[in-house]
């Protein structure tokens, strides 16, 4: 498995007003997924900025600390489970909150 067989869509900053840590990007994705509620998704970031955003529309959030922040950072701004980088995540997806 590979993250691309977990990726339903993508969206970039030509999809937004403004930049996080306002939530247009991730209300684009919302936008881009038919049917799709904050509740049905989660966001996968690695800043604070991602989460902070994220939570302003209710989303979830994964933390990775590829983003040069620490684990508590990004917990404080609001991701509910942090990993080392997007393999740990992966090699653990099965007791993530994405399974």
């Amino acid at each position: 498995m590979n993250f691309q067989d977990l990726v339903d869509g993508a969206t970039s900053t030509d999809d937004a007003e403004k930049s996080k840590p306002d939530p247009d990007i991730f209300q684009a994705a919302l936008d881009k997924l038919d049917g799709v509620t904050p509740q049905d998704a989660i966001v996968v970031g690695d800043s604070p900025y991602d989460a902070q955003a994220a939570c302003k529309i209710n989303l979830d959030v994964i933390g990775v600390l590829c983003g040069g922040f620490s684990a508590a950072e990004l917990k404080e701004a609001g991701c509910m489970k942090v990993y080392q980088n997007p393999a740990d995540l992966l090699a653990n997806y099965h007791q993530s909150p994405l399974a």
